[in-house]
């Protein structure tokens, strides 16, 4: 077993000597088996949540309603869960009772896909009663059981069986691909904070071409804020290397300029994206539409703006993605001034030069004197800018 899982086999070994049943479940074990980055390492127990808080010394009840108790070992949280089964899910995301139980195949039948479905004991021993490591070499997605009824318990499946495709380069299986259209319409009733987020994840995948080729081609399309207004553009889409993009606010801003939206800020507000975001997708869609950033263009920007914009420039046009991002980077950092506060004079200076009223007029000249200067029409010196400034008004 992995290094990765010392701390968990330190929780798992405890567990064990105070008689309980103890496994690693869920993604890290998926992950381990792919040979991915492991993320956060969860542990299935036959423990109570109080006897778990009761064997460590440093736990949190973040879920002890439903049984999850987080144990923090060598500054590491793990999430310790007893098995259990569950009611209906009334809300479409928590089921309605929570009963524990002694039985480790019984807990895993109630996870969402087979993938994610299988359990690790602490000599490394596999637990697979659903095939999952069998779809792992097939690379499919498959529910565990009726994928209806899985997604019916919580919709949000399906957004999560599409993100699992795209980032895992995976496949549907047949009848959790018909269940993922055949149910698209439950999406409606979820959060789409939620939904978001699994969009987002999407994005970044091998497989983000197919994964929106088959929501923009069936009636997942509908399920999904604003999208289907953009189905007549979304062939462009397919070609995008969205691999290439490393921050969301470029996927959107990516996504937002291919589809050809006018109001990028509509669009992410229907999509719950916070104000941060909006004001950075919606300065990169500005310039995306250019050859080459021009020198206030990239003044404008700043340099980690100005390189982001340059990635998704390059991306959108099919050109190799770290084509000029140096170059980018170099030339901003050639600029005389990168911020207004580097100017050699300011406000007050303008006002008593000019000797006029302060208003709306000196932030309109100092812009003038920002682009003088970025544009190497004046030196930034105080004497040199004021003498600009006189014979700028004379002409």
């Amino acid at each position: 077993m992995s290094d990765l899982f010392r701390g968990a086999r330190v929780i798992m070994g405890k567990l064990l000597q105070a008689g309980h049943q103890a496994y690693l479940v869920g993604g890290c074990v998926r992950d381990y088996l792919l040979n991915r980055e492991i993320g956060d390492i969860d542990i299935a127990t036959s423990a109570r949540p109080e006897e778990v808080r009761s064997l460590f010394s440093k736990t949190i009840p973040v879920g002890i309603e439903h049984g999850t108790v987080i144990v923090r070992m060598e500054h590491v949280s793990y999430e310790v869960t007893t098995f259990r089964k569950e009611g209906t899910y009334t809300d479409r995301r928590h089921p309605s009772s929570v009963e524990y139980i002694d039985s480790l195949v019984e807990d895993l039948s109630r996870r969402d896909f087979t993938i994610n479905a299988i359990a690790m004991d602490e000599a490394g021993n596999l637990h697979d009663p659903f095939g999952g490591r069998q779809h792992l070499k097939e690379k499919k997605i498959k529910t565990v059981g009726a994928a209806e009824k899985r997604f019916m318990e919580d919709p949000l499946r399906i957004m999560r069986a599409l993100r699992f495709w795209s980032v895992l380069g995976f496949t549907l299986e047949a009848e959790t691909g018909k269940a993922c259209t055949a149910l698209a319409d439950q999406l409606k009733a979820i959060a789409v904070e939620r939904i978001a987020m699994e969009f987002i994840k999407l994005l970044r995948g091998v497989e983000a071409p197919s994964c929106l080729k088959f929501i923009f081609k069936t009636e997942l399309v509908f399920s999904l804020p604003e999208l289907h207004r953009y189905k007549n553009s979304a062939n462009s889409l397919y070609g995008v290397q969205w691999t290439g993009l490393e921050h969301d606010e470029e996927r959107w801003a990516a996504l937002l300029f291919v589809l050809g939206v006018e109001d990028p800020a509509a669009f992410l507000k229907a999509w719950k994206q916070s104000n941060a975001l909006i004001r950075s997708v919606q300065q990169l869609i500005g310039y995306l539409g250019k050859d080459e950033l021009a020198r206030m263009d990239l003044y404008d920007l700043g340099e980690e703006q100005a390189v982001s914009c340059q990635r998704v420039m390059n991306v959108i046009k099919g050109k190799p993605v770290g084509e000029m991002l140096t170059l980018v980077q170099k030339r901003f950092r050639e600029l005389p001034i990168h911020q207004r506060k580097q100017l050699a004079i300011n406000g007050k200076d303008v006002v008593k030069d000019n000797e006029r009223m302060k208003g709306p007029w000196i932030q309109e000249m100092l812009r003038k004197i920002e682009q003088a200067v970025v544009e190497g029409e004046v030196i930034n010196e105080k004497s040199a800018i004021m003498e600009w400034v006189r014979s700028w008004k004379e002409k």
